[in-house]
């Protein structure tokens, strides 16, 4: 019997990265999935995985920084599923540079990607998910340890995460009445993604993330399905039903390193 059996769970971003651990880690606890994600192939290639380990996955490719495009994407949901019980908005974008370099376009872009889809996806399901009986329903999103401590290079990154994080403390409150839980992960975890880009970055950037995958009390980097995805489960749970507003930082104990 799986922690998460008969829910339905929406998440984003989920082609690779951390969003494609977490699906797989809760198809595997029993949920059903709706994903969202850019890149159709790798899309097909979670849901398919999330199909093999049992649950009734579907999938919808587009780009999330369209309203539009989302709206389409939950009415799907809806007409399959007929609610949601959890919410998890992990899509991510940004760019990493000095400060000096960022271009507005650029921030304005991953503002819709990062906080706007999470605004929107908030509001358009929040019908399907309030006054559920029991543990009701829960939204999971992402912030990050530099957003709150800010290094250098995350002059983008950083507001995006905090702004997400100071958005979902006041859902939290606010949506407590209707039997919903919102609570943000910020995840220390080596992805694909991470990988695959790293020789991208400019060099100073691939040293302090270099160091920093593994600057914890583990002094190694954190594994995404084994590490991670174990606590966005816990909070798409039942067992999470007294857990709202609370930043939980998965990453090894690396938020008390220097």
């Amino acid at each position: 019997m799986g922690k998460l059996d008969g829910k339905v769970c929406v998440i984003t971003g989920c082609g690779s990265g951390l969003g494609k651990q977490f699906a797989i880690r809760m198809a595997r606890e029993g949920a059903n999935l709706s994903l969202v994600s850019h890149n159709a192939e790798r899309l097909e290639d979670t849901r398919r995985q999330c199909e093999e380990a049992g649950a009734d996955a579907i999938a919808y490719a587009c780009d999330v920084a369209e309203e539009p495009e989302l709206e389409k994407f939950v009415k799907m949901t809806i007409d399959h599923f007929g609610t949601v019980d959890c919410l998890v908005n992990n899509v991510h974008h940004t760019v990493l540079a000095p400060f000096i370099d960022l271009k507005m376009e650029d921030f304005m872009y991953d503002l819709k990607v990062d906080f706007c889809s999470t605004w929107y996806l908030m509001q358009m399901f929040f019908p399907y998910m309030r006054d559920k009986p029991g543990a009701g329903a829960s939204i999971i999103n992402f912030g990050s340890r530099w957003g709150q401590e800010s290094p250098k290079l995350a002059g983008e990154y950083s507001p995006l995460k905090e702004s997400i994080r100071a958005l979902s403390r006041v859902v939290a409150r606010e949506w407590g009445q209707y039997n919903i839980r919102c609570n943000i992960v910020c995840p220390g975890g080596f992805t694909d993604n991470a990988k695959a880009h790293m020789n991208e970055q400019l060099p100073e950037l691939q040293k302090f993330a270099t160091e920093q995958f593994k600057n914890n009390a583990f002094n190694r980097p954190g594994d995404p399905y084994d590490d991670v995805a174990p606590v966005v489960v816990f909070l798409a749970s039942d067992d999470s039903k007294w857990v709202s507003g609370q930043t939980i930082n998965v990453d090894g104990g690396g938020w008390m390193t220097d």
